[in-house]
């Protein structure tokens, strides 16, 4: 007799870590593409400087938090 469904098991821990990465991938992605059309595209370097100190003073220690609660579940 054939299965009709298929089963896949994978331990939370792994999930989170997979989530984790993934979330950094897009975070990078997205970085790199903000960085580079403000300085492109920008006219004034004072406004430049602060979205971009705002942007990543942010975002990595929300990043840095998702990491520590990825470390906890593992």
């Amino acid at each position: 007799m054939i299965p009709l469904a298929a089963t896949l098991s994978l331990p939370l821990s792994t999930v989170v870590t997979l989530g984790f990465y993934g979330i950094t991938f897009i975070y990078a992605i997205f970085s790199i593409i903000l960085y580079y059309h403000w300085n492109e595209y920008s006219t004034d370097s004072k406004v430049t400087k602060v979205t971009l100190t705002l942007f990543f003073g942010s975002t990595i220690p929300l990043l840095l938090g998702i990491g520590l609660i990825t470390l906890i579940i593992r």
